[in-house]
């Protein structure tokens, strides 16, 4: 019987992606293969989609999956269901014997060929245990998606009693905005796209603004007696955003950088020092933090309202088209259809 190929998505740049045939990857050592269920588009894939360079396979990073193959585990077996955990890492330096995985000094080979494919193989200690009362779907959005904005809250100590500030409601701002109600806080959600300001009402933001359109510091002034908010987050990766974050926050309050930005001018008397501001750069979460994911999804966080759209892997222009509109959240790729 002739062997059907296998599949991945390779970027073109110029807004082209194709799906292509790839070598069946095989286990060795540590390295497993994974069968991906369920793969969600990133917003950080929008600069090589947008981009002109072309990329060998894909950048995808938020799946899961079934371990499929294997040669010599130590921690998972054939069956298994997991999470794959975006940020490679060598478990020796400095960072990695504290835990920090995110920060390892000398990451190891990334995975074989992205998540955006039909098998990918990895390290076994990057396949997070995905339980069986958990779809594939929400699975997919135990990394990235999730685990961002919940690593930046909990260094905040995001609390009922604070109110927030998140601007930007892409797929970070809007999943730390359902996090940030699992935590009772009130919040503020701004964004300049009115869609995805519906979807942050649809899933609970107290208060929603357009900067283009509304006097958001006027309108914090407003809701916080004049105070400011005690806390407040920037996913948008851009300067207005950035600063509206670093004015909004009230004395002595705290504020975090999520969205990745290559410059700002800001203020350091005004915006931190004569504030006694506390600001955090924050990026990806780490493994430890995986097990108050899955009890968060299991209290009820309703993250499956963020899941707006879900292609087959061979509609994968139409999956990218769709996310880069900006009326959508969640976009999943299934590479083995429903």
């Amino acid at each position: 019987m002739e062997e059907t190929p296998l599949l991945t998505v390779q970027m073109l740049g110029n807004e082209k992606v194709i799906v292509r045939e790839f070598p069946d990857p095989e286990p060795k050592g540590s390295l497993v293969v994974v069968k991906i269920m369920s793969s969600a588009i990133c917003g950080s894939e929008m600069g090589a989609y947008r981009g002109p360079k072309q990329m060998d396979h894909n950048g995808g990073h938020e799946a899961s999956g079934i371990v499929w193959k294997t040669d010599k585990p130590k921690y998972v077996k054939e069956g298994d269901r997991v999470v794959l955990y975006a940020q490679s890492h060598c478990g020796r330096c400095q960072h990695c014997r504290a835990g920090y995985w995110i920060l390892c000094q000398n990451p190891s080979p990334k995975r074989y060929p992205g998540n955006h494919s039909q098998y990918v193989l990895l390290d076994e200690e990057l396949c997070l245990p995905l339980p069986e009362d958990v779809s594939f779907e929400i699975g997919a959005l135990l990394g990235d998606a999730m685990g961002t904005p919940y690593h930046a809250i909990r260094r905040l100590g995001i609390n009922a009693i604070d109110i927030v500030l998140i601007c930007g409601q892409g797929p970070i701002g809007l999943a730390a905005t359902l996090i940030c109600k699992f935590f009772n806080a009130q919040v503020i959600a701004v964004d300049i796209n009115d869609y995805r300001l519906e979807r942050a009402k649809d899933i609970g933001a107290d208060y929603i603004f357009n900067p283009q359109m509304d006097n958001v510091l006027k309108a914090v002034r407003i809701i916080t007696g004049g105070i400011g908010v005690d806390k407040a987050i920037d996913c948008t990766g851009k300067a207005e955003g950035e600063l509206l974050a670093l004015e909004a926050v009230k004395r002595c309050g705290k504020m975090a950088f999520i969205g990745e930005n290559q410059g700002v001018t800001i203020n350091p008397s005004n915006h931190l020092i004569r504030k006694d501001l506390d600001v955090i750069g924050s990026w990806y979460f780490n493994a430890a933090e995986y097990d108050d994911l899955v009890r968060i999804i299991r209290r009820g966080v309703p993250i499956e309202k963020l899941i707006t759209h879900q292609f087959t892997l061979t509609e994968a222009q139409s999956a990218f088209e769709t996310f880069a509109s900006g009326k959508a959240v969640k976009v999943l790729l299934k590479p083995w259809g429903d």
